[in-house]
């Protein structure tokens, strides 16, 4: 005791160690967000069920066969199975047995039912999971989070998660603290390290126009079954990214279509567009002084070297003007128009449009794309689009300069990143001018160019005309390399169809970017009709929802200003008597007990939930959008499991059905809007 040691031994130190205790305290990963402030993914409490077989510790299972049917009614697992399993373990002489994939991610009410069942031996293991409430919805742009590596703690694993892992994770906390001999801590021994959250962020995404886009790739999906599907809609003067999706996805919820594609197409895709492409070697040739849309030349052919290369209607169609060459999307014209400029010229300006550079966005290791470039013949066919590579959001990008009088605006769908604690913005995207592209007379002269490109004069990509608005852009079909063969391949319809469009077309407001790519069926329709069914109701579902003008009267209809109407008539709730919200009431009296949203404005074609005095009765909730339906949920404080994407057709608890807060409701969407 005097001097501490025994046999070279520290007493000291032994005694801390078997008296001193630390433990880690996890940090709160931050929210992701859309404009709006939506969750789009946040940390969630569930639990891992677990049943103790062993007959020596007080409370285990004594009943497998009616453990089994208990359990049975909450989790997604036979009866038979978990009998099974139970018995199993109780022969094995296990202190517990755990029931796999089925047993995890159990809600606070799947909990709450098992214990008030009083079946004995169950115990329940908190665990943090990253919750993603609306499924299938911009996923591989989010990404997801998971414990990975026999860690307990959440990391990115893909998207937006991954890219800012380290910003989303914060910084675990420690508690230091000594203990007595019998296990009590000793007091004002602790010492506490808390744990600092992750910063949360904020997308530019908007959800409703995210659902009109996952909608529209759905429809797509089902009528082409295509290998691969892509869709962007972006502002048109700030380059913000307002939407993006692909088929292959997948579900971070349920993990379904998980693996089918790791590649998140709008950054990473890297593909030859076809004539989609076109209209920057126009904005070169109009800066140049080289266009004239009244110029005529011969079209059908161009030769190169002693190669011909046609157009795609071999024969041409004569000796035709400009103006009807690009309207036809000649590829004789645009290498007549790079020969008039000249290669080095037109060179650089395909890199003065961004293209064979990463535009520097949030997500690391973004491709390039290749201008091809070596020789006379990829020179000449990067003239409309085959060759060289460019990915969506390169396309965006460089349409944004041709929009705004020349000056290109960065892409973006980071609006911003804050600390949790204080507010404090670390991260404010904001629109950036990456440089002046052309002069503005020419970017103005290559719109009106392009303005006459759909339903033109010669009546061509009419199918893209809406009738509420003027849409203008340029449609391309792209040959696709062949995999195992190389050269392009040959067969009928194998190609890439795509459009690049905005509206209105005077003064633009999106951009709309849609691909498909090797249709399985319906193949013909790809050249018939293109993209069309896809495009056409994305971008007049955004115009109408952003209110943009050029609708039909009525067709938009203004924003409603919401208060609190708590206690008050139904009567008296002005949102209620607007023809464009939708009023869902759950009470059978005539008096307001509680609302959403309150003191907020609602948009057209959005939703009021409103909850009166009396029964209260389940509303017909079809038509609603899974983001409704889970708002509802949350308004109503009932359990809500949703199964498919799109919009609700059935609900388990039938319309004038009592409710409660122990109601459970499961909900089946589907990809067609009922209201349509």
């Amino acid at each position: 005791m005097i001097v501490k040691t025994l046999d070279d031994e520290d007493l000291v130190a032994h005694g801390q160690d078997k008296f001193s205790r630390s433990a880690e305290m996890e940090a709160e990963r931050g929210q992701i967000t859309d404009r709006e402030g939506n969750v789009l993914a946040s940390d969630m409490e569930s639990y891992r069920l677990a049943l103790i077989t062993d007959s020596d510790y007080p409370n285990h299972v004594t009943d497998p066969e009616k453990a089994a049917e208990t359990l049975a009614g909450v989790i997604d697992m036979e009866q038979k199975d978990i009998e099974a399993r139970i018995k199993e373990g109780i022969e094995k002489e296990q202190f517990q047995v755990e029931f796999g994939r089925e047993g995890r991610d159990l809600s606070y009410n799947q909990k709450k039912t098992l214990e008030e069942s009083g079946t004995a031996g169950l115990v329940f293991v908190p665990e943090t999971k990253r919750f993603y409430p609306n499924g299938d919805f911009a996923s591989h742009l989010i990404g997801y989070a998971e414990e990975s590596g026999g860690s307990d703690e959440l990391s990115g694993q893909m998207g937006l998660e991954r890219a800012y892992d380290d910003v989303l994770s914060g910084q675990d906390g420690t508690i230091d603290y000594t203990q007595d001999l019998w296990g009590y801590i000793v007091p004002n021994s602790d010492t506490v390290k808390p744990p600092q959250g992750g910063a949360n962020m904020k997308l530019t995404i908007d959800s409703n126009i995210q659902l009109y886009l996952e909608d529209s790739l759905d429809t797509m999906e089902e009528h082409f079954e295509p290998e691969e599907l892509f869709a962007v809609v972006a502002d048109a003067e700030s380059g913000e990214i307002l939407a993006s999706g692909q088929r292959p996805s997948f579900n971070p919820r349920t993990r379904e279509g998980f693996g089918n594609s790791w590649l998140n197409m709008l950054y990473q895709y890297s593909f030859e567009p076809g004539s989609t492409f076109k209209v920057f070697g126009l904005a070169a040739a109009i800066a140049e002084g080289e266009y004239d849309p009244d110029a005529t030349y011969e079209s059908g052919s161009y030769d190169v070297n002693g190669h011909t290369i046609y157009d795609w209607q071999k024969e041409g169609w004569g000796n035709i003007t400009y103006n009807q060459g690009m309207q036809y999307s000649s590829n004789a014209l645009m290498m007549l128009l790079q020969d008039k400029v000249g290669e080095d010229k037109m060179l650089e300006y395909y890199r003065k449009f961004g293209f064979g550079e990463p535009t520097g966005s949030e997500f690391p290791n973004e491709p390039s794309g290749v201008l091809a470039w070596d020789n006379e013949l990829q020179r000449k066919t990067t003239a409309f689009g085959q060759s060289s590579t460019v990915t969506p959001i390169q396309m965006i990008q460089g349409m944004t300069a041709i929009l705004n009088g020349g000056k290109m605006k960065k892409p973006y769908v980071v609006d911003e990143i804050t600390d949790p604690d204080t507010g404090e913005v670390i991260h404010d995207g904001k629109e950036t001018v990456v440089r002046q592209v052309i002069p503005k007379e020419a970017a103005d002269k290559t719109q009106e160019e392009i303005n006459t490109f759909v339903g033109g004069s010669e009546d061509h990509n009419s199918q893209y005309l809406l009738d509420d608005y003027e849409v203008a852009g340029k449609s391309g079909t792209a040959q696709i390399i062949d995999p195992e063969g190389g050269g392009y391949m040959d067969g009928d319809y194998e190609f890439l169809t795509s459009f690049l469009g905005y509206a209105p077309e005077d003064d633009p407001e999106v951009i709309v970017y849609y691909g498909i790519k090797l249709a399985s069926k319906n193949k013909s329709d790809t050249w018939d009709y293109g993209v069309m069914h896809g495009f056409n109701p994305l971008m007049e579902r955004t115009l109408k929802y952003l209110e943009v003008e050029g609708a039909d009267d009525g067709a938009g209809g203004e924003a409603v200003e919401v208060g609190d109407y708590t206690g008050q008539p139904l009567s008296e709730a002005e949102p209620a008597a607007e023809d464009t919200i939708q009023t869902i009431i759950t009470g059978d009296g005539e008096e307001i007990v509680d609302h959403y949203p309150k003191n907020d404005t609602l948009l057209p074609y959005d939703t009021f939930f409103v909850k009166t005095d009396g029964e209260q009765l389940m509303p017909d909730l079809q038509g609603l959008s899974m983001r409704e339906a889970l708002m509802f949920g949350e308004f109503m404080g009932i359990d809500v499991s949703v199964e498919g994407e799109g919009f609700i057709q059935e609900q388990s608890v039938k319309p004038g059905t009592p409710i409660d807060e122990q109601t459970s409701l499961e909900l089946t969407l589907s990809s067609n809007d009922p209201n349509d």
